[in-house]
Protein backbone atom coordinates (compact mmCIF):
# COMPACT_ATOMS: atom_id res chain seq x y z
CA UNK A 1 0.00 0.00 0.00
CA UNK A 2 2.85 1.97 0.68
CA UNK A 3 4.14 2.08 -3.12
CA UNK A 4 0.38 3.48 -4.17
CA UNK A 5 0.51 6.12 -1.47
CA UNK A 6 4.04 7.39 -2.43
CA UNK A 7 2.77 7.30 -6.25
CA UNK A 8 -0.03 10.24 -4.79
CA UNK A 9 2.99 11.53 -2.61
CA UNK A 10 1.40 10.39 0.29
CA UNK A 11 3.57 9.33 3.36
CA UNK A 12 6.91 10.72 1.77
CA UNK A 13 7.23 13.76 3.57
CA UNK A 14 6.20 15.66 6.77
CA UNK A 15 4.08 17.42 4.85
CA UNK A 16 2.17 14.80 3.30
CA UNK A 17 2.47 12.33 5.39
CA UNK A 18 -0.58 9.93 6.68
CA UNK A 19 -0.87 7.67 9.58
CA UNK A 20 -1.83 4.01 9.90
CA UNK A 21 -4.96 4.98 11.70
CA UNK A 22 -5.59 7.32 8.73
CA UNK A 23 -9.05 4.97 6.64
CA UNK A 24 -8.90 4.83 3.03
CA UNK A 25 -12.05 6.45 2.80
CA UNK A 26 -10.45 9.65 4.80
CA UNK A 27 -7.40 9.78 2.58
CA UNK A 28 -9.39 9.88 -0.53
CA UNK A 29 -11.29 12.81 1.32
CA UNK A 30 -8.58 15.11 2.69
CA UNK A 31 -5.88 14.44 -0.08
CA UNK A 32 -8.78 15.14 -2.56
CA UNK A 33 -8.01 12.11 -4.40
CA UNK A 34 -11.43 9.97 -5.89
CA UNK A 35 -11.70 6.87 -4.26
CA UNK A 36 -12.51 4.72 -6.99
CA UNK A 37 -9.01 5.62 -8.40
CA UNK A 38 -7.20 5.44 -4.47
CA UNK A 39 -9.18 1.71 -4.50
CA UNK A 40 -8.21 0.55 -7.91
CA UNK A 41 -4.07 1.14 -7.54
CA UNK A 42 -4.58 -0.78 -4.44
CA UNK A 43 -6.61 -3.64 -6.41
CA UNK A 44 -3.79 -3.37 -8.65
CA UNK A 45 -1.11 -4.39 -6.09
CA UNK A 46 -2.93 -7.57 -5.78
CA UNK A 47 -2.58 -8.24 -9.55
CA UNK A 48 0.81 -7.89 -9.74
CA UNK A 49 2.88 -10.90 -9.82
CA UNK A 50 5.22 -10.84 -7.56
CA UNK A 51 8.63 -12.60 -7.26
CA UNK A 52 10.50 -15.37 -5.04
CA UNK A 53 14.19 -15.38 -4.16
CA UNK A 54 16.44 -17.22 -7.10
CA UNK A 55 13.56 -16.26 -9.83
CA UNK A 56 15.71 -14.81 -13.08
CA UNK A 57 14.76 -11.26 -14.07
CA UNK A 58 15.65 -9.39 -16.51
CA UNK A 59 15.41 -5.01 -16.48
CA UNK A 60 12.41 -3.93 -19.02
CA UNK A 61 14.30 -1.83 -22.01
CA UNK A 62 11.92 0.59 -21.39
CA UNK A 63 14.48 1.67 -18.03
CA UNK A 64 17.50 0.60 -19.46
CA UNK A 65 17.20 3.17 -22.22
CA UNK A 66 16.14 5.92 -19.43
CA UNK A 67 19.51 4.95 -17.91
CA UNK A 68 23.05 4.79 -19.22
CA UNK A 69 24.42 3.52 -16.43
CA UNK A 70 22.60 -0.19 -17.34
CA UNK A 71 24.22 -0.44 -20.61
CA UNK A 72 26.59 -2.64 -19.43
CA UNK A 73 24.66 -4.70 -16.93
CA UNK A 74 24.02 -8.00 -17.56
CA UNK A 75 21.07 -8.93 -19.24
CA UNK A 76 19.75 -11.81 -16.87
CA UNK A 77 19.88 -10.84 -12.84
CA UNK A 78 18.82 -12.64 -9.59
CA UNK A 79 16.62 -11.86 -7.27
CA UNK A 80 18.47 -12.25 -3.80
CA UNK A 81 16.09 -10.95 -1.37
CA UNK A 82 12.29 -9.76 -0.69
CA UNK A 83 11.36 -6.96 2.04
CA UNK A 84 7.65 -5.70 1.58
CA UNK A 85 7.39 -5.92 -1.98
CA UNK A 86 10.58 -4.50 -2.81
CA UNK A 87 13.54 -6.76 -4.12
CA UNK A 88 17.45 -6.79 -4.22
CA UNK A 89 18.52 -8.19 -7.40
CA UNK A 90 21.80 -9.14 -8.68
CA UNK A 91 23.10 -8.64 -12.41
CA UNK A 92 26.37 -9.62 -12.04
CA UNK A 93 28.64 -7.57 -9.75
CA UNK A 94 25.44 -4.95 -9.81
CA UNK A 95 22.85 -5.19 -7.13
CA UNK A 96 19.54 -3.27 -7.86
CA UNK A 97 16.60 -2.55 -5.73
CA UNK A 98 13.04 -1.89 -6.92
CA UNK A 99 9.22 -3.41 -7.24
CA UNK A 100 8.25 -6.39 -9.02
CA UNK A 101 7.15 -4.15 -11.95
CA UNK A 102 10.54 -2.47 -12.29
CA UNK A 103 11.50 -6.63 -13.68
CA UNK A 104 10.37 -8.52 -16.09
CA UNK A 105 10.40 -12.20 -15.20
CA UNK A 106 12.67 -14.54 -17.32
CA UNK A 107 10.93 -17.74 -18.38
CA UNK A 108 12.85 -20.90 -17.50
CA UNK A 109 13.67 -21.99 -21.03
CA UNK A 110 14.82 -18.65 -21.83
CA UNK A 111 17.96 -18.78 -19.20
CA UNK A 112 20.87 -19.82 -20.79
CA UNK A 113 22.43 -23.41 -19.39
CA UNK A 114 24.99 -22.84 -16.60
Amino acid sequence: ARRVFARFHLGGCSNCAISESHTIGAISEDYGIPLPMLLDNLNALFDQGALAVGDKVRIPDEIRTKIPQLANVPEIGEVRSADAGAYIVEFGEVRLQGLAEDFLPVQASATPAA
